[in-house]
This record gives structure tokens, C-alpha cells and sequence, in this order.
């Protein structure tokens, strides 16, 4: 182990890539905007200023000053730029010092990636792949077993090379706190994508080896993430499955850790200081578990037992760190020490507990109630704007017929229960969770396609795709649904018009119909919509 192996090993577990067949690893470094703003202060008093919602100017958050701050005195910080030229000015010249490989760079504006090839160093490549269990991608990662052994300068380097990839300095970040020079404190947080098991990992590592407390977890669970439901309703139905946010304060870090990303590091800098020069009187650990009071309380939400979270906090959770216990935070599980009635009321002696516990359930079901009500009221509202557009679209005109005439065509053809979905006006890994096919049909988690109407074969577990046009079927009318099928490879795969397709199709089909090709045996009909039926043509 070595400072430049460490440092990468940190890397890996926050953004990384192995792939054992080329010999290479690859390391993302997101940024999604060109550019970031730092802290905006105001120049009469020197309290932060921010923008008033839905305002485009910044106001003095003291309230004895309020005045009117140009938005100019915001910093700004280049991303994409930056992380280019620290990548080829410092962390590849570090991680060269120790690592005896090529390496590359490729990106585009919101996201640079580095390319490390082993070819040359295979020995090495398979001590790294080995020291990360034999996994493949950050989403599966732990933190290896030698960090834990290893020296702190070189714990320190791990930690470093997270906060380059995963972590986020951000001046949005602040929330209300009354210091003795500011009511605003500033969070920074690792941003971990799928992974369930490392932010308690970082969280424990964190504070076992550095002492360092944790804010708080924002777990990317839907009663943590969307405690209300409202986005499930909203937006989307498993908006709460993006990340999960470690946050932690950056006073207490600064003088840990260093980022090689010269514009992270400023901005790091920056929050530090903020913090420090308000003068905050409380380090702010979670100091789980903590009593849960009634306003903290969460609706029973629609997606607490989805797929996408492990078996362990698949249930209901209405404080952070109920799902850290359920993931095996070692301080919460020994503060607990089996105790369920302090697991569920977050008080150590409940004297009362069944009660508290009847009250708590009435709560969530009125709220429940309550969302579930303002939600179904939303959807009434897009269903009847949907419905307008239909009447006056000819193509959505032609949905719900067809979707009557396949259910009944395709349960005879294949001799099991078939659905058949309008799904035209949805993602189809969101349509299917709405639906509740996803027990079904959990392979469809990452289809972001629009299929017009979608057949759901329940036994077989397979999927018919239709993708309707009400005018004359031309060569560009293959292309959306051949995308669909190479990304999702259903059963069977139509084109239909009221029309039949023009001459330069008709033509190039009678040439050579090689392009409706989109797997082994499976290839895309083409059909006319005639007496409520289709009528195959044949190529």
C-alpha cells in the first residue's frame, strides 16, 4: 500500500469502473454545470445573501439589513475546465508516481472521465481487482479490508480521493443556524449512486479512524427522500432511488483533508471558513438515535417495499437513522442493543410504548389519507388534460382501441394473461412501478423509453411493443421503435398506420428488410390498422 494506491482505492469506491477483460479502470468526475457560485455576502453588514424564492436577485438574509446585493459579488467557479487540468496537472502525475500504467482522458461537458490501463501491469491490476472483492463498479464496492489497517496518513489519501469523485461543495447547501455571526451553516456531503452499504461505511470509517461527526445521512429512501409522497405524485414515482447524501459540516475536515480538484478545493475552503467565521457552538453529530416527535412522522409510502432497497430497511422508517441501524451502523446498533420499542420511538425507556405506537400509526394513516387524496386529485387533473389531448390528437385516437383489440388477440395467441397499456405518455420503468407490475417485470428498471402501447405478458414475463402513427408509415417511422427494441428486446415489436407505408419504404423493404432486425429471430412488423384489427404486411 501507498499513498498514490490509496488515493485511488478511495477514487474507486466513490465514481469507479473495473473492467477485467481490457485491463482497465475507469473513474468518473461529474460536472453537471459549466460552472458553480460560491458565497454571496452582503457589503453593508457582511451576512450571507441569498436569493428570495422565485426572485432573480439577492437579499441580505439579516433581517435588520435586508438590502438589495448585486449578484456579482458571488464567486464562480469553472468545472469542467478545471477538472481537466487538475486531472492531467496533479492527480495523474500522484497517481504515476506509484502506479506504473497508461493513462487517458475522455468527457464531455458535464462529465470527464480518466482511463488507467493496466495492460502493461496485470500483476497489479488483479491485486487491485482482488482488494475490491472481485466487484466490477462503484455501485458495489466497500471499503476494502487494507484501508482499515493501514497508516492514517495513507486513511487520509482514501478519503481524499472520495471527496474528489463523490464529493459536493455546494453554497446551496446551507441551512438555518444561529451562529454568533451568521444564521446559516454550511453542509458538504459524498454523493453515493445505488450503493447501499457505503454510506454507513463512510459514516463509521469517518468517525472510528478521524473522531469526524456526521450531520446527518439523507438516504435515497422513499420515506427519508419523498416523506410525504408529493414527488411520487408530482413527478415521479421513485424519485426518492437517486443517491444518498453523507453530510457532514466542512469546518471539521479542512484541516484533515485535501482535494486535488483545484475548484473543489476552493469551494471547500470557502464553506470552512464560512463556518468558522460565524461561530457555530455545536459539532452537530446525529448522535443517533434521537426521540421521534410527531412532526417527524412519514406517510406510509407507496414504494417502502420496492425492489430497489435491501431486504434489511425494506419497511417503514421515519428517522435517518432508522435505516442506518437497518444497514448496521455500529453506533446505532449498539445504542439500540435489540431494544425494538427504542428502535420505533427513538426513546431509550418507554414507559408507555404501545400507546406512543398506536398514536404514531393513527398519525401516518390520517396523513396517508391526506397525501394519497391531494395525489389522486393531481392525476384526475393530468387525466382529463390527457383526454382533451386525445380528442383532438387522431393519433392517440387510435390508443385505446388498439389496446382492446391486442389484450384479447395476444391472450389467445399465447395462451396466458396479457395486459395491454397505453403507456405513451410515461417512462416505462415508471408506468410499470405505477402499476404495480413491477414484481413482475423488475428487469424494466432502466427502461427510460416511451413505447406508444405496451403488452404485458405476465406468466412468460415478456413484452409486446407498438408504436402507432395515424398518417403514412416512412423509413424515419422505424427508427424510434428500432431504439426500443435494441434497448429492451421484446417478444414481438409493430409498426401500425391506418396507411400503409409509402413508396420509399415499400421499396426499400422489398430490397432488403434486414434493418427490422433487432435480435436473433426478432424483427419489427409492419402492419395497417384495418376493421379494428391489424393486417400484417409481409417482407
Amino acid at each position: 500500500m501507498n499513498d498514490s494506491l490509496a488515493y485511488l482505492l478511495g477514487l474507486l469506491c466513490a465514481r469507479g469502473h473495473i473492467y477485467p477483460a481490457s485491463k482497465r479502470i475507469v473513474i468518473e468526475f461529474a460536472h453537471k454545470n459549466k460552472t458553480i457560485e460560491g458565497i454571496a455576502y452582503c457589503p453593508k453588514c457582511g451576512e450571507m445573501a441569498t436569493s428570495p424564492s422565485g426572485k432573480d436577485y439577492l437579499m441580505c438574509k439579516n433581517k435588520s439589513c435586508q438590502a438589495i446585493v448585486d449578484k456579482s459579488v458571488k464567486p464562480v467557479y469553472e468545472q469542467q475546465e478545471s477538472t481537466i487540468v487538475s486531472l492531467k496537472e496533479i492527480i495523474i502525475p500522484f497517481l504515476n508516481k506509484n502506479i506504473n500504467a497508461n493513462y487517458d482522458l475522455i468527457g464531455n461537458e458535464h462529465i470527464t472521465c480518466l482511463i488507467i490501463d493496466f495492460q502493461d501491469n496485470e500483476t497489479l491490476f488483479n491485486e487491485i481487482l482482488e482488494t475490491m472483492n472481485n466487484k466490477f463498479g462503484f455501485d458495489s464496492f466497500e471499503i476494502p479490508a487494507i484501508i482499515y489497517s493501514t497508516s492514517i496518513e495513507l486513511k487520509k489519501e482514501f478519503i481524499n480521493g472520495l471527496l474528489d469523485a463523490a464529493g459536493f461543495f455546494n453554497s446551496g447547501g446551507w441551512y438555518p443556524r444561529n451562529g454568533q455571526n451568521s444564521s446559516a451553516r454550511m453542509r458538504a456531503y459524498f454523493q453515493i449512486v445505488r450503493n447501499w452499504n457505503m454510506p454507513v461505511q463512510i459514516c463509521n470509517f469517518l468517525k472510528s479512524e478521524f473522531k469526524l461527526p456526521i450531520q446527518t445521512i439523507d438516504w435515497g429512501h422513499p420515506n427519508i427522500r419523498d416523506g410525504a409522497m408529493k414527488d411520487y405524485f408530482e413527478s415521479n414515482t421513485s424519485s426518492w432511488s437517486r443517491e444518498h447524501q453523507v453530510k457532514f459540516l466542512p469546518e471539521y475536515y479542512i484541516d484533515y483533508f485535501k482535494l486535488r480538484l483545484t475548484h473543489k478545493q476552493k469551494m471547500f475552503e470557502e464553506l470552512a471558513t464560512h463556518n468558522k467565521n460565524a461561530i457555530f457552538d455545536s459539532d452537530e453529530d446525529c448522535n443517533a438515535p434521537t426521540t421521534i416527535t410527531k412532526k417527524q412522522l412519514k406517510v406510509y409510502h407507496k414504494e417502502e417495499n420496492s425492489k430497489k432497497i435491501p431486504e434489511c430497511t425494506r419497511t417503514h422508517c421515519d428517522a435517518f437513522w432508522q435505516v442506518c441501524a437497518n444497514m448496521g451502523c455500529k453506533y446505532a446498533v449498539a445504542e439500540l442493543n435489540g431494544n425494538k420499542n427504542y428502535y420505533l420511538t427513538g426513546i431509550k425507556n418507554c414507559l408507555n410504548a404501545s400507546e406512543v405506537l398506536k398514536n404514531f400509526d393513527s398519525i401516518r394513516k390520517f396523513i396517508t389519507a391526506k397525501s394519497i387524496e391531494s395525489g389522486m386529485k393531481l392525476i384526475e387533473k393530468k387525466e382529463t388534460k390527457e383526454r382533451t389531448i386525445i380528442r383532438t390528437n387522431p393519433e392517440q385516437q387510435l390508443y385505446k382501441p388498439m389496446c382492446l383489440y391486442l389484450e384479447k388477440f395476444l391472450s389467445e395467441k399465447y395462451k396466458q394473461e396479457v395486459v395491454v397499456h397505453d403507456t405513451s405518455a410515461f417512462y416505462l420503468d415508471k408506468f410499470i412501478v405505477q402499476k404495480g407490475l413491477e414484481q413482475e417485470f423488475e428487469f424494466c428498471d432502466n427502461f427510460k423509453i416511451k413505447p406508444d402501447i405496451v403488452g404485458f405478458l405476465r406468466a412468460s414475463k415478456k413484452l409486446i411493443f407498438v408504436e402507432v402513427k395515424d398518417e403514412e408509415l416512412t423509413i424515419q417511422s422505424i427508427g424510434q421503435l428500432l431504439g426500443y427494441c435494441l434497448v429492451a428486446q421484446p417478444e414481438e415489436a409493430i409498426l401500425v398506420s391506418p396507411k400503409e407505408p409509402n413508396m420509399a419504404l415499400k421499396m426499400l423493404l422489398t430490397a432488403d428488410s434486414s434493418f427490422l432486425q433487432y435480435g436473433r429471430d426478432l424483427r419489427i412488423k409492419i402492419a395497417t390498422w384495418v376493421d379494428n384489427k391489424f393486417k400484417y404486411l409481409e417482407y
